[in-house]
């Protein structure tokens, strides 16, 4: 994928120089990305408060602790130690800031807060929920390479807090809607793949940083052969075709049903092949868990071709958000931007992984995704735009949160490419 490297350093370079530029503008500690990606206008006054400088998320922060150490490392190594050194000051601030929240937070960030450390929205308390995830993992990142003890300390004890509440079902997500056909609250008994596999991206980081723990490496194994054998239809949901990948389970690991409907969101499916496809490259350079290499090999490259193409819009090139196993039809066909790239990352890695096995259909619909986004999402700015319809028109919806991604989902699948 190296013929890509230019086109990869370039997105890399133009965002993180307009991350930095804003934060060099001064007055605001926080990452800010509260902007319009198409126009390049700043959010205001005029905007609802959740776009506002007043609303900071705990989501953005978290995600942008870890892209900000990993785009110092990719600058240093390819020969951009000013925009290295101008992240790293960045850096520093950030989680100095962030760190000071949540310590008035008891530990812990809300989804979304005041600059004071107040709540922004309501939120239930939770022994573990996706704002601990992405901040331990970013904080882990930070303290790493900012060589700061404390921070690694406080981002593996957060995160080993999430991994817990995980496990004993206590994990809650704490994410707020903006966008009705996202339905993202929480249901009791309703239990999403989402939390183990966005743990994967932090065990991968841990698994390289401290080779020696045995803990992370055999919580990587869970988790994934936890979805492969649950979420993966391998035969034990006869209803549905052999692969589906199904977005949540009920307390007896069937089908979480919405009616007649098996909601299948297919951006998450391909995340996950690649979050667990880079912890499989780790755990294959350190020459361990070789069965579980092997038993990946038999279901990672299947989901990627058969989720890709029940989920890939050809017609306006993207992967809609959401899709119903049981009547085979798109019921959100929306397409957000993130979803490409992740399915980029997703594609190169398994072609390194396990060259010979669906080499030809991997490669072919690795280069489509790729293709569809520099086409019909990156702007000018080296950012996606958010949200296009089933029509390939630009579209103001909110995938996730407000403000633009702090170079996480794009930056970091597509440097997992080179």
């Amino acid at each position: 994928m190296n013929h890509w490297k230019m086109q990869i350093d370039r997105i890399l370079t133009d965002s993180m120089t307009l991350i930095a530029d804003r934060f060099d503008r001064g007055g605001y500690p926080f990452i800010d990305t509260k902007f319009d990606i198409v126009t390049g206008r700043d959010f205001g006054e005029n905007d609802e408060p959740f776009r506002r400088k007043e609303c900071v998320y705990a989501w953005i922060q978290g995600r942008g602790l870890e892209s900000l150490a990993k785009h110092i490392l990719y600058f240093r190594q390819n020969g951009n130690p000013v925009l290295a050194e101008r992240l790293a000051n960045m850096l520093q601030t950030v989680a100095t800031e962030t760190e000071r929240l949540r310590a008035i937070n008891n530990g812990q960030l809300p989804f979304a807060m005041t600059p004071e450390g107040k709540t922004f929205f309501h939120q239930e308390p939770s022994a573990g929920n996706y704002s601990g995830s992405f901040y331990g993992k970013g904080l882990f990142a930070a303290g790493n390479v900012l060589d700061n003890d404390t921070w690694r300390a406080g981002g593996q004890a957060l995160f080993c807090r999430v991994l817990t509440s995980i496990r004993e079902q206590t994990f809650r997500t704490d994410q707020q809607s903006f966008d009705p056909k996202n339905k993202v609250e929480f249901v009791p008994g309703k239990f999403p793949q989402g939390p183990r596999m966005i743990a994967l991206g932090g065990l991968a980081d841990l698994m390289a940083a401290e080779p020696e723990n045995p803990v992370w490496a055999d919580t990587a194994e869970e988790f994934i052969r936890f979805i492969m054998e649950n979420h993966v239809n391998q035969g034990q949901f006869p209803e549905l075709q052999k692969w589906d990948f199904v977005e949540s389970l009920d307390a007896e690991k069937k089908c979480w049903k919405d009616g007649d409907m098996v909601f299948s969101d297919p951006g998450h499916a391909l995340e996950f092949a690649g979050l667990a496809g880079k912890c499989l490259l780790v755990l294959q350079k350190q020459g361990k868990k070789a069965g579980l290499i092997a038993d990946a090999a038999k279901v990672l490259p299947e989901i990627f071709v058969h989720v890709f193409d029940y989920g890939y819009n050809p017609y306006a090139g993207g992967i809609c958000k959401g899709y119903d196993l049981t009547s085979r039809k798109a019921v959100n066909s929306d397409m957000p931007w993130w979803s490409l790239p992740e399915t980029t990352r997703a594609g190169a890695q398994l072609l390194r992984l396990y060259p010979g096995i669906q080499t030809a259909a991997i490669a072919g619909r690795t280069g489509e995704a790729m293709q569809a986004f520099m086409q019909g999402f990156l702007q000018k700015n080296g950012f996606g735009c958010q949200t296009r319809d089933a029509e390939g028109k630009i579209i103001q919806v909110i995938p996730a949160v407000s403000d633009a991604d702090p170079g996480y989902h794009t930056n970091l699948s597509l440097m997992d490419v080179l």
